[in-house]
């Protein structure tokens, strides 16, 4: 899925800038061997930088692939990860706009 490879191209692009961390990089690298053939397609470092938040795109019946990384991690590292899980309504729920200038 290229989306997914775009997000992984970018947070080699934003770690490769010094911006990165060790977990957020480890966190995407354990989404990548999953791959898509367990539901995940791509991961990013988010945020205002320098670790703590990856966002992770996969398919909703993914979860036993999360389990899986977010056990790998806590093995590797000792802490164990938070999960924040779905989307929100986003525009759909209040309509949307076409500005033309």
């Amino acid at each position: 899925m290229l989306v997914g490879e775009l997000m992984y191209e970018s947070h080699e692009s934003y770690s490769s800038c010094g911006l990165g961390s060790r977990g957020t990089d480890l966190i995407v690298s354990l989404v990548r061997a999953e791959g898509p053939s367990k539901g995940m397609y791509g991961a990013r470092i988010t945020g205002g930088g320098s670790g703590g938040t990856v966002a992770v795109l996969g398919r909703s019946d993914a979860y036993p692939a999360i389990r899986r990384i977010v056990d790998a991690y806590e093995k590797q590292t000792g802490y164990r990860p938070c999960v924040f899980s779905g989307s929100s309504d986003g525009a759909s729920k209040f309509g949307s706009r076409i500005v033309s200038i």
